[in-house]
């Protein structure tokens, strides 16, 4: 990675905050965050449960809007879109992978690839997403027919098959054992460097973070440090 001044900004978080409702206190997920995502790099979102960090990447993912403050995609202001304007962003822009896969079961892997790419304006072809990932030879199979580590892999290969801006990850081992989990993460950090997207992972596993460009450390809402990793860990080196 060159120096942060060499890098293209992709997105731009100022003053970024969140509160529910919860009775009659409100509870804030995240307080003032200020926060540049660049493009290209492998960021990592870390940080205890309930600290703000899928809130963040939330608001970064157009799958909630801030209280306050304002975040950009290059120069346009996404923060407060209405929800058709968020739709749209999320559509054209964001390529999600969740904790939980959120395959569609009925549908078989290449199926599940090939619904995301019929909303978005400029897909990458299915079965190259499908091969990046190595599960082309799975691509006929359904969700039930595969292990958790493979729906998670179909789940990365639809999120890049958009060809989105940026990928967010929100726990993406989460709900897999050590070696599934660490082979998950070598493929997303293969789709990294062969696709050359903006991914961000939210994770709240500490080994996790050697491998960005960069970890954002959070802690009851606020952003207590942005480190810069030089030399990324490559996950197969990874313990926990």
């Amino acid at each position: 990675m060159t120096q942060a001044q060499d890098k293209q900004v992709l997105y731009t978080a100022h003053d970024l905050s969140k509160s529910y409702p919860m009775g009659e206190v409100r509870v804030h997920a995240l307080r003032g965050a200020n926060l540049e995502v660049y493009e290209g790099e492998l960021m990592v979102i870390l940080g205890p449960s309930g600290c703000g960090k899928s809130t963040l990447l939330n608001l970064i993912g157009g799958m909630d809007s801030p209280t306050s403050g304002t975040i950009k995609l290059r120069e346009t202001e996404i923060a407060h879109f209405n929800e058709r304007r968020l739709t749209t962003y999320r559509r054209k822009h964001v390529g999600f992978i969740f904790q939980f896969f959120n395959l569609i079961p009925t549908l078989t892997a290449r199926e599940n690839v090939e619904v995301a790419t019929q909303v978005c304006d400029d897909p990458l072809p299915v079965d190259e997403m499908l091969e990046m990932v190595g599960l082309l030879d799975r691509a006929d199979h359904f969700p039930a027919q595969l292990s958790g580590g493979e729906q998670q892999r179909v789940a990365i290969a639809r999120a890049v098959a958009k060809n989105p801006e940026v990928i967010l990850g929100d726990e993406p081992t989460g709900a897999l054992d050590y070696e599934t989990g660490k082979l998950v993460l070598q493929v997303l950090k293969r789709v990294h460097e062969e696709s050359h997207k903006t991914v961000v992972i939210v994770t709240h596993n500490v080994a996790i973070a050697e491998m960005g460009d960069r970890v954002v450390r959070l802690r009851s809402g606020d952003i207590q440090e942005i480190k810069v990793n030089e030399s990324p860990s490559d996950p197969e080196d990874l313990a926990w």
